[in-house]
């Protein structure tokens, strides 16, 4: 293997894994308010809202995330609305999301223990406020791990918008291999970068789930 074409590229994989970076931010960023509006509308709507959600949320997971982008891609194009890759691709990753996150904030907020909702209600709290201001709040210590774990998943999710074009780590690998003719190098190097993105997220999760026990937030808390 030889590794002398590789620095050359260096400020091309560098802003390729900016774009990575800012994808997979705004996509959980975007997905996290679009899955919080879900998951309230689950938990504070009545029955029928609850299986509509539910019924999208299911679709949302079950249809792959590729088929999703090349809908949001096309499928406006076909219907004239025009969309850059980045867009589209933030647009795909944050619906796909708001189907998970906001399974992780409803699973958290239900496994809040009963006894605080009937607490509340009896003094003349809403529902709506013991749910936002006492039962997410006790939730958070359980939705912080989860959601960590569900980033590192959606970095990765980041390299189908190859398929649209846009330049992030493993279309400029592509490009790079396809250059030079030597794709192991090429993508040893890409995987390196997506590891180094990824690990010291999975390993921050385990830390912040072991001091929120260690100061009574978690566990305690969650009652089932």
């Amino acid at each position: 293997m030889t590794w002398d074409f590789l620095p050359q590229y260096g400020p091309l994989l560098a802003q390729a894994t900016v774009t990575t970076i800012a994808l997979s931010i705004s996509s959980l960023v975007g997905g996290g308010l679009l899955g919080l509006a879900i998951a309230l509308g689950r938990i504070l709507g009545g029955s029928v809202l609850n299986a509509s959600l539910a019924a999208v949320v299911d679709l949302v997971r079950m249809v792959p995330l590729l088929v999703q982008l090349l809908l949001w891609y096309l499928g406006l194009s076909a219907m004239g609305i025009r969309l850059d890759p980045f867009t589209a691709s933030v647009i795909a990753l944050s619906v796909n999301a708001s189907g998970f996150i906001s399974e992780i904030i409803r699973g958290a907020v239900v496994a809040v223990s009963k006894g605080q909702r009937e607490a509340a209600l009896p003094v003349g709290l809403s529902r709506a406020f013991s749910v936002m201001n006492i039962e997410i709040p006790q939730a958070i210590p359980a939705i912080t791990p989860a959601l960590i774990g569900y980033y590192i998943g959606l970095i990765k999710d980041t390299s189908i918008a190859y398929i649209v074009g846009l330049l992030e780590l493993t279309r400029t690998g592509s490009y790079i291999a396809n250059e030079h003719f030597r794709p192991i190098e090429t993508f040893l190097v890409v995987a390196a970068i997506y590891f180094a993105l990824c690990f010291p997220l999975s390993r921050l999760a385990p830390v912040i789930d072991r001091r929120m026990r260690r100061a009574g937030l978690a566990q305690e808390r969650l009652v089932a």
